[in-house]
């Protein structure tokens, strides 16, 4: 079964958001995606650089997010994964999502691994959710979604692939070093899957996004002057993948 995905570089300012979705919004407008991913926390500033909380900047983020729909909706996609930030009593979530238009947008599980160092101090800002990346059923499709740091020190890969994930996608906010690349790749060899991950851009927050096939190789990639790919796989080579080295490999 073939299918197109998608992913992009967004603004890492919010007052360059809205020209971001309008630029998505048309891209798509004449050939629909299957799957778009969308960097972590896209169309707010990103408020967990700073080490110290802001009730007004959390709230101001929550805004925000509470509006994502408005901007989803005219983006001729599928589905649409991504994360937001989201209060749930005293908790503060980086939560993921799935958007459909026929169901709008699904709430996924809060992210659980979260940094605490110069340029994120995400412990600051969220709360840790309890749940590491798990498969998502929508339909036929199978999927899962590890964000940012979660593709780079979780071990949940492998067990991914062996519950039948497709694609693994993988929202980011982070630094332009070579270890990112390397840490979707090795997700995509460890699980057999395809890896769609997509960065902010601005700051210190390097852009590069691209989509990985699940021998590890590159597909496409993003640049400044490209801030949109998309890319038509074949879900069947996922398949195919589970019986090659190292996935035949019995734990």
């Amino acid at each position: 079964m073939t299918f197109l995905v998608a992913t992009c570089e967004f603004p890492d300012r919010a007052d360059q958001a809205d020209a971001m979705w309008q630029r998505l919004a048309a891209e798509f407008g004449s050939s629909p995606v299957d799957l778009l991913v969308l960097p972590e926390l896209a169309g707010v500033d990103s408020f967990w650089t700073s080490p110290t909380f802001d009730e007004a900047v959390w709230r101001q983020a929550l805004a925000t997010h509470a509006k994502l729909e408005e901007h989803l909706r005219p983006i001729r996609a599928k589905r649409i994964v991504g994360t937001r930030a989201i209060a749930e009593g005293e908790k503060r979530w980086n939560e993921t999502y799935l958007w459909t238009p026929e169901r709008g947008l699904v709430r996924g599980r809060a992210k659980a691994l979260l940094p605490q160092q110069e340029g994120g101090w995400e412990e600051t800002w969220f709360d840790r959710g309890l749940r590491y990346p798990e498969a998502v059923r929508d339909g036929e499709f199978c999927f899962s979604e590890m964000v940012c740091t979660e593709l780079m020190v979780s071990t949940a890969a492998r067990g991914l692939g062996q519950s039948g994930v497709q694609v693994i996608a993988a929202p980011r906010a982070t630094g332009g070093l070579p270890r990112w690349e390397i840490a979707s790749r090795m997700a995509a060899i460890a699980s057999g899957a395809f890896v769609v991950t997509a960065n902010r851009h601005g700051g210190g927050l390097a852009g590069g996004s691209w989509i990985v096939g699940p021998d590890g190789d590159i597909l496409s990639r993003t640049n400044v002057g490209t801030p949109i790919v998309s890319c038509e796989i074949d879900l069947a080579l996922v398949a195919a993948a589970r019986l090659t080295y190292p996935r035949n490999v019995r734990d």
